[in-house]
């Protein structure tokens, strides 16, 4: 990943490009972000200035130094140690200190920052977002199974771990049909793991917490006690 030099004329951005860089900031915030509760600081503020900095150079490493430089040439009062870091916290995608760069076995370096994209949230942000809001708010099955906390709806294996009944399988999420009868959409489905997604298949509806609410075929019946379906026979008969 590319650092930005300390010192330079890139420390200086004029008043014009501060404001088409925020204009972009708003309208992806508005399209990517604010959906998920990240904060979208107020023009011209400290923490404006930050973002619009590290928007200007997306995705390369820049010095706290060099964002302070540039704060301060904006806003001569500001003080020298400027706190990026909390950006993150409001929800964008920013990395400080100590967090590791995505597909890289490198950590971010003391003193520097970079702002991954403006298409997601930072992910541990986005996983309270979705805790939060709920199954409701999953854009697709990789955010679905946020709000599960990873956990297959039915036994609670969680995934990539040991499953809770066969501890020698390695746990899979599989999109589990929620009402068979239904289509497979994001709204008909709950995350299973592949043992109670084989095991259950199309026989069953389930609700949302992952319990059996109903019968969704012949199959469980024919399958039964003969005591079974003899009870049921006679329940059939008895309302007929």
């Amino acid at each position: 990943m590319k650092k930005i030099s300390k010192q330079g004329n890139h420390t200086h951005i004029s008043n014009n490009e501060i404001n088409s860089i925020y204009a972009k900031l708003k309208n992806e915030h508005a399209t990517y972000l604010a959906q998920y509760g990240v904060r979208l600081p107020k023009k011209y503020s400290m923490k404006a200035l930050w973002l619009v900095y590290l928007r200007k150079c997306r995705g390369k490493l820049v010095h706290k130094d060099t964002i302070s430089e540039f704060v301060q040439s904006k806003k001569p009062k500001s003080g020298k140690d400027q706190q990026v870091r909390h950006l993150a916290s409001d929800g964008w995608y920013v990395l400080n200190k100590g967090d590791k760069i995505p597909n890289q076995d490198k950590k971010i370096e003391s003193g520097y920052h970079v702002l991954l994209t403006v298409e997601n949230p930072k992910p541990n942000f986005l996983h309270k977002a979705l805790k939060r809001a709920g199954r409701v708010s999953a854009q697709n099955f990789e955010q679905l199974k946020v709000t599960y906390d990873f956990r297959c709806a039915t036994c609670g294996s969680i995934e990539n771990k040991p499953h809770i009944l066969e501890p020698t399988l390695i746990t899979t999420l599989q999109q589990g049909h929620m009402n068979p009868h239904d289509k497979l959409t994001l709204k008909n489905t709950i995350p299973q793991c592949q043992l109670c997604n084989q095991t259950y298949q199309d026989d069953y509806v389930f609700n949302d917490k992952g319990r059996v609410i109903a019968v969704a075929s012949t199959t469980p019946i024919i399958k039964a006690h003969d005591s079974v379906k003899q009870a049921i026979k006679d329940m059939l008969n008895n309302e007929s």
